[in-house]
């Protein structure tokens, strides 16, 4: 099978999000029987094209003087000839900002697959002031078969589009988190892009200043994002500089160590299309706080970790004093209820529903 894969992100990005890691984590367990070839924006010091564990990157557009958003207005420009003229069996598309679908599908006469990574294009409205949910709601009706992550997400697509075959397939986990000792750690842990309006940085904050300061443990907010400024003064106006540490952006193994030394981890998210920090802490044997909300609810472990009421700051406040007071026997307990939670997500089981699904597509366009 010849797969084209458009992805908005990519693996060798230093900004990159937890999107093209499904892309390289599925396709390089499928390279082997299936010529791939996926097109992702440029990005500082990329290359035209590389071969990664037998996957084709082929990198697109470019960046036009400083606008920041450059990479991905042209590459998204780039790609009705690209789809024209790279041969392929099956299209598969992520979908992208701002308004989530593309008009890629009518530029193939071959099955495309929708695979949902990103579905925001209302909040993206609500933030610039442009219409970008109706090219979202029109759009959506170009594609017939869709991968989502989670049960929400397949009710709000087949909502807006009622013949939508949507297959469940989740994000995996990287093997290695299961390898991590379940301990009672000496941090608190942020990890992922530090904003506000998707994120809930602040909320985590806001959170954390009402609790008394004998009970606090050091918070580390480890990940990338263009809002520090911000961040930063938020917490010195709460008070927390002596409590917070910003890190910025860690690789894999930063990232694997301060899991490894964390007491518990914290996911104030006000939306995801998945959750995937949820689900590596989980692998790690770490709770999570979290606010009780679609879809990062189905992602944690419901024996293993704390949900509070959806944004409510107090809430979320006593959901991390709970974790702040429990003593190791109940922190290996929950630790343990995590990992056994996360053991049903991994990249080969992934790998192979993807792989089963497109083969299902392509045997019925034949």
């Amino acid at each position: 099978m010849r797969i084209l894969h458009i992805d908005p992100d990519d693996i060798d990005n230093p900004l990159a999000g937890g999107g093209p890691q499904r892309t390289y984590q599925v396709y390089r367990r499928l390279a082997a029987r299936h010529e791939i070839t996926v097109l992702t924006p440029t990005f500082p010091g990329s290359e035209p094209e590389t071969i990664r564990d037998g996957i084709r990157f082929v990198r697109l557009g470019r960046k036009v003087g400083d606008h920041g958003s450059s990479h991905h207005i042209t590459f998204f420009f780039a790609l009705p000839a690209a789809v024209r003229s790279f041969p392929h069996d099956l299209l598969v598309e992520d979908f992208m900002p701002p308004a989530s679908v593309t008009l890629n599908p009518l530029f193939t006469r071959r099955p495309v697959v929708a695979s949902v990574q990103w579905f925001f294009a209302e909040a993206l409205s609500r933030q610039y002031h442009l219409p970008f949910y109706l090219g979202e709601r029109v759009g959506l009706r170009l594609y017939r078969n869709f991968i989502v992550q989670t049960d929400a997400m397949r009710r709000l697509v087949t909502q807006r589009h009622p013949r939508a075959r949507c297959e469940l397939i989740p994000l995996g986990v990287d093997e290695s988190l299961f390898d991590i000792p379940i301990a009672r750690g000496e941090h608190v842990l942020y990890l992922g892009r530090v904003d506000t309006r998707q994120k809930g940085v602040d909320l985590l904050l806001r959170a954390y200043a009402l609790i008394p300061p004998d009970e606090r443990l050091p918070l580390l907010v480890a990940g990338h994002g263009f809002e520090w400024e911000g961040v930063h003064a938020l917490a010195s106006e709460l008070g927390l500089e002596p409590w917070v540490e910003f890190l910025g952006r860690v690789d894999g193994a930063e990232r694997t160590d301060l899991l490894a030394r964390s007491r518990f981890v914290c996911c104030p998210s006000r939306e995801e299309t998945f959750g995937l920090v949820i689900l590596e802490a989980c692998a790690a044997g770490r709770a999570v706080a979290l606010f009780d909300k679609d879809p990062m609810n189905e992602v944690a472990s419901p024996l293993g970790c704390e949900l509070a009421a959806p944004f409510e700051v107090e809430a979320y406040a006593n959901a991390i004093r709970r974790l702040l007071h429990a003593d190791t026997d109940e922190l290996t307990r929950r630790g343990a209820e995590c990992r056994r939670w996360a053991k049903r997500f991994r990249w080969d089981a992934v790998a192979t529903r993807q792989e089963a699904f497109y083969e299902q597509i392509l045997g019925e366009s034949a």
